[in-house]
């Protein structure tokens, strides 16, 4: 398949990389420079401590006709890629951001274009414009959005290495929670305490607020098997005790965080409903203050 994936981060560029082992890439990047690096250096992809050197095609500026687009921006990017998007011809894409505010934001989009949603269960980190470490292997779990015919993707994209499978579901909205839930026990603390995800269940303190987040979470997505849930995300953090959040990791090289996204859509919901959330009213508003200091503090 000839396959666009919009965004030159960690998700991007881990897409890319394993997706040219089959396919032919478009990297969509924001920087000219960036596109002229994976141009002339390909996508450099370290897992299990070997490194793997793939070629991809990158430009700036969205266009073309693609069998597949794949859109890794982060959401705060997103609004303006929406508007590139609706001036090209009818195509299938799929979206893969943290968080669920996204998914208001496509349902009032007034498009022709056939509409996937991913969630991304892979650990990534980018190392450089044409760099990404793959410090934690998982799947990627998608589906239509709008009931979309999409049986040819769904077999092109059986055809991927073993350590980056793509997984077909109908259920993409409750994998879509599940990961909303990890993401706002994991995320905004790491971010706040400046510590590796492992820290938030080795120390008392850390685990006592996650599960304050995690029991105001459950609550305002309504999901039932408490225990099973709260033991995936102990999972996850033992799984990925090493790492540094995604939103760690904006926090520390003085970026906007998936803040909105993942606290601040559980916030309107628990709003709509009327439910009192004062644990991840706390992390949002001081997530906020963060970004807006621009910290660069840990090391």
């Amino acid at each position: 398949m000839n396959i666009g994936i919009i965004g030159g981060g960690a998700i991007g560029l881990l897409c890319a990389s394993y997706l040219s082992q089959h396919h032919d890439i478009t990297v969509f990047t924001r920087r000219k420079e960036q596109a002229e690096e994976i141009r002339t250096s390909g996508i450099k992809r370290t897992v299990k401590g070997e490194t793997i050197q793939a070629s991809a095609q990158a430009q700036t500026g969205i266009t073309g006709i693609f069998d597949l687009l794949i859109v890794t921006v982060k959401y705060h990017h997103l609004q303006e890629v929406l508007d590139e998007l609706s001036t090209l011809p009818r195509q299938r894409i799929l979206f893969l951001q943290n968080g669920m505010a996204h998914l208001l934001d496509l349902e009032n989009w007034k498009t022709s274009h056939s509409l996937f949603i991913g969630v991304v269960e892979h650990g990534a980190m980018k190392v450089s414009d044409h760099a990404v470490d793959h410090t934690g292997i998982g799947v990627i779990k998608w589906g239509a959005f709008h009931h979309e015919d999409a049986a040819d993707v769904r077999n092109a994209l059986k055809e991927v290495p073993a350590d980056f499978q793509m997984i077909y579901t109908n259920e993409w909205k409750k994998v879509l929670e599940e990961k909303l839930l990890v993401n706002v026990c994991i995320n905004p603390l790491t971010a706040l305490l400046h510590v590796k995800n492992g820290e938030l269940i080795t120390n008392p303190s850390y685990e006592y607020m996650m599960k304050c987040a995690y029991e105001e979470a459950v609550s305002i997505l309504s999901l039932p098997e408490k225990e099973r849930h709260w033991s995936h995300v102990v999972s996850i953090c033992k799984k990925t005790a090493a790492n540094q959040s995604s939103m760690l990791q904006d926090i520390v090289k003085g970026r906007q965080t998936e803040r909105k996204a993942i606290v601040g859509y559980l916030l309107k919901k628990a709003q709509a409903q009327e439910i009192l959330a004062p644990h991840l009213t706390f992390f949002n508003r001081s997530l906020e203050v963060l970004e807006k200091k621009q910290t660069k503090s840990f090391e």
